[in-house]
């Protein structure tokens, strides 16, 4: 369950709010503007971030507001814009920002001991492809533009071989989630998508899920994290403060608790390198 509830809370854009926090903010009774990217369908995202929400409002001693993005782009346009103050992301997202508008890292999720994941490749138990290359000429799906797993890594690698993806498929279209272009393979719409590890397994372990009709037939290198991350106008007081609730989170039994249904171990500071193989990848594509 722990998974799968932290991944629904991957899979909305959600925005929180909380206002004191840009430089001409500093009232602790303002509200905390925080946003989840969209790496799946945004259904079950109000009931499962509730507690994280909660929590967060509780630490901070202001008032936290959700609301719902579809794509990683608006997303990044509420932070370039300082509308959050705080967000949960993609890789590709973050990287894309970073670049933008000069987005930093906060903080990096743990789960299962890890701090990276891979995109799958993925079609249908009864389809003979064995690799992305058998999929050549075929309908394939992928999530959002700036998603790492769902879009960067697929394109990449069809680059890399000397073709774009207007030219490889037959056909390609955006799902908006990782949860969604499962779906559109299980169910004929494409025959091939390109998916987030982390979602992919966690459906995988649910009765009856769309992701049991597939198959795993390609598996990219590992990249880091999808990231907790701020838009350069905040504060050093904030992140401290936002950086001292993430990284005790752990070793507090109500934020043990908030972990526990998000599917998390915690948070740790970023690692150098730890995006390194998602930020070359990046610069493998040329469409």
């Amino acid at each position: 369950m722990g998974i799968r509830l932290f991944l629904f809370w991957l899979i909305a854009g959600l925005t929180l709010g909380l206002s004191g926090i840009s430089p001409a903010q500093s009232t602790d009774r303002a509200t905390f503007y925080f946003a989840v990217s969209a790496m799946a369908s945004p259904a079950q995202t109000l009931i499962h971030f509730t507690e994280f929400q909660d929590y967060l409002a509780e630490k901070l001693g202001t008032s936290v507001s959700l609301k719902q993005r579809r794509t990683y782009e608006e997303i990044n346009d509420l932070l370039a814009r300082e509308k959050v103050q705080m967000a949960f992301t993609c890789t590709g997202g973050y990287l894309s920002g970073r670049k933008a508008f000069g987005l930093e890292l906060l903080a990096v999720p743990v789960m299962g001991g890890k701090t990276r994941y891979r995109s799958y490749i993925v079609t249908r138990l009864d389809n003979p492809a064995r690799s992305l290359v058998d999929l050549q000429g075929s309908v394939f799906a992928f999530t959002d533009p700036l998603s790492l797993t769902g879009y960067i890594y697929p394109t990449a690698t069809i680059n890399k071989m000397g073709s774009s993806t207007s030219e490889f498929f037959q056909k390609t279209f955006f799902t908006e989630s990782h949860d969604k272009s499962i779906e559109a393979v299980a169910t004929g719409v494409a025959d091939g998508a390109a998916v987030d590890s982390l979602i992919f397994d966690a459906l995988l372990k649910q009765e009856d899920s769309f992701a049991g009709r597939l198959k795993i037939i390609e598996t990219s290198e590992e990249f880091g994290m999808p990231p907790v991350v701020v838009p350069p106008g905040v504060s050093t007081e904030l992140k401290r403060k936002l950086l001292k609730v993430l990284l005790s989170m752990e070793h507090d039994p109500a934020g043990m608790k908030v972990l526990g249904s998000l599917g998390m171990d915690g948070f740790v500071l970023p690692e150098p390198e730890l995006y390194r193989s998602a930020i070359l990848l990046r610069k493998e594509i040329n469409e």
